[in-house]
């Protein structure tokens, strides 16, 4: 007889009902969310500072399988950045947590659990290995808050994803120690929202594809599972058309953001591409929130959606799952055991997975104005 506690809906269920209860609790008194950043930051100094990784002895959830008790890891941080950096409407943001989750299947190769809310604006997404949550904390979300507000500061464009909240349990658990369970979860804004393949969209989760990677080169393709092959990153299968200038915007933000991965050692990031038909979108309606709004010609903002240059298409995009740091235990063993092999995305230095990841994407952009100058050859040939 099958047991309900070991069914996917009853670990997915308790799982939701303990990230709602840490997310559904305020950061700051409702009186003082339009006070100024400095005064909060000031008044509760220590709800901006990084969870210290200290375990701790819970007798309520130590024999627990899937039941945890998360907190939010400085709250005041990212409610700062939700308000000041991502302009997100804090009242939306936190109704999305009294409503039921949406557990989700299929969303990357990491081997994570997903969760929707209710209208899909949000992701919450766990970070199960010891080594990447232990760099989040230790270094990159001071990093990673310091580096986005300076971009907004100086007006410039980013595309590491938008991070809103970070959820934890330091209590010894069964289920983490059996690995059923993670203890650790973020909170993104989901940048394909809206994305239906029925319709016509499509998605990429790109890497460099120059690297080694067993599963692709070493098992023929009639043996390799479903499993197996969805585990692996996506190469695109047709051009990404921008105009000349729009290109140059994008390898400029994209050259920015990779020197600030590789500044704090991380490699293994993809670019989440979406595609969409531009008939799904409409004008401006008047909504405070609504990822559907045809960009404007010339706008430069590939989070928010750039139109293609033949005007087919709009183009969604995002940097995420940059938390492989190769100063952390497990990825220097797999570097060194890697040297028998030839060089992996888990593998190699950051400066080296910088460049190819750089020129994979410049790989994958078709400039709109070279084309007419292949037609033009084209057509001086057939003269010919």
């Amino acid at each position: 007889m099958f047991l309900p506690f070991f069914s996917t809906k009853y670990k997915t269920d308790v799982t939701a009902h303990c990230l709602l209860r840490a997310l559904s609790e305020r950061v700051i008194p409702h009186n003082e969310e339009d006070d100024e950043t400095t005064e909060l930051l000031q008044k509760y100094s220590s709800l901006a500072k990084a969870s210290q990784i200290q375990h701790n002895f819970n007798l309520s959830t130590f024999f627990s399988l899937y039941y945890a008790k998360f907190h939010r890891a400085a709250p005041l941080l990212f409610y700062t950045l939700r308000k000041d950096c991502f302009h997100l409407s804090e009242s939306h943001y936190q109704d999305q947590f009294q409503r039921d989750l949406r557990p989700v299947d299929g969303l990357g190769f990491s081997g994570s659990l997903f969760f929707y809310t209710e209208d899909k604006s949000l992701i919450i997404k766990s970070v199960g290995r010891k080594f990447e949550y232990t760099f989040l904390y230790e270094k990159m979300l001071d990093g990673f808050a310091f580096y986005y507000s300076s971009m907004i500061q100086q007006r410039q464009q980013t595309l590491l994803c938008q991070i809103t909240d970070v959820l934890a349990s330091f209590d010894h658990r069964l289920g983490s120690w059996l690995g059923v369970s993670p203890s650790h979860y973020i909170v993104m804004t989901n940048v394909l929202e809206g994305l239906d393949k029925s319709r016509g969209c499509r998605k990429w989760d790109l890497k460099p594809q120059n690297f080694f990677e067993p599963t692709r080169d070493l098992i023929p393709d009639p043996v390799k599972s479903e499993q197996a092959k969805s585990g692996l990153a996506d190469e695109l299968d047709e051009e990404i058309v921008l105009t000349r200038r729009d290109k140059a915007v994008l390898m400029q933000v994209l050259e920015r953001d990779t020197e600030f991965l590789q500044d704090m050692k991380t490699i293994d990031y993809s670019l989440l591409l979406g595609r969409y038909p531009v008939d799904m979108f409409h004008p401006p309606s008047g909504e405070e929130r609504d990822p559907m709004v045809l960009p404007e010609e010339g706008n430069k903002d590939f989070v928010r959606g750039v139109r293609s240059a033949d005007g087919k298409w709009v183009y969604k995009m995002v940097l995420l799952d940059f938390f492989w740091n190769i100063e952390q235990l497990k990825p220097r063993v797999m570097q060194a055991a890697g040297k028998l092999l030839p060089e992996q995305t888990v593998t190699t230095e950051p400066e080296r997975y910088r460049v190819e990841f750089l020129c994979m994407m410049d790989d994958y952009i078709l400039v709109w104005e070279d084309m007419g100058d292949d037609d033009e050859e084209d057509d001086d040939d057939d003269e010919e």
